[in-house]
């Protein structure tokens, strides 16, 4: 109990430039995770095929600012993090914590773009298992490109187009870009535009 206590006092005592920063990795990953939590829901319900569950999200995130809502949040949510952390200590100065606080917004920073340019994408097509039992050697390729807040949406434009009969499979690309394999013989291309999450995030072709 003693050791203990010893580590904890010598810890305790070490001035601010020599204590460990792993604190403001941590609170940087959970406020970099947080607001992305919406996109996190869409692609497990994807995955686990609830698409009851996404029917109930994608009200929530048909919204243009949906990205800078995101960096806003994150921010946020770190300065309350923040400011709890810097209030433990006699010297609340924020010079005297920079090197905290440099590593918290870094961790937002790499974990959003993580998010956004590899993990999501990623994800998306992970879903994608198509609907079944088409005859492939009719099937012809429709390239589109949706005005989607961010590729957290990729998998929600997915998931609507895969229940539309005649759609044999759904491919995200990269940015805006989506890929569908469709039978033109079931459905046309200007019935694919038809489609609800179409005209919802303004999708053209090419």
């Amino acid at each position: 109990m003693n050791k203990k206590q010893n580590k904890i006092n010598n810890k305790e005592s070490l001035p601010e430039c020599c204590k460990p920063k792993n604190k403001g990795i941590k609170s940087g990953l959970i406020s970099g995770i947080i607001p992305h939590s919406g996109c996190i829901a869409i692609i497990l319900f994807a995955l686990l095929g609830v698409t009851a569950a996404n029917s109930f999200f994608k009200k929530f995130f048909f919204n243009s600012y949906y990205l800078y809502i995101v960096f806003i949040l994150s921010f946020i949510i770190a300065g309350i993090s923040a400011f709890f952390y810097i209030r433990r200590f006699p010297d609340r100065r924020i010079k005297s914590h920079w090197k905290y606080l440099a590593v918290l917004y870094s961790s937002i920073i790499i974990i959003n773009l993580l998010m956004i340019y590899i993990i999501f994408p990623y994800a998306a097509n992970l879903s994608n298992s198509g609907n079944a039992g088409g005859n492939l050697e009719n099937t012809q390729i429709l390239k589109l490109s949706f005005e989607i807040p961010c590729s957290g949406h990729a998998p929600l434009v997915i998931s609507e187009l895969q229940k539309v009969n005649g759609i044999t499979s759904v491919k995200y690309l990269f940015g805006d870009s989506f890929e569908v394999l469709y039978n033109p013989l079931e459905i046309s291309k200007e019935k694919i535009l038809e489609q609800d999450i179409c005209k919802e995030f303004n999708a053209k072709e090419g």
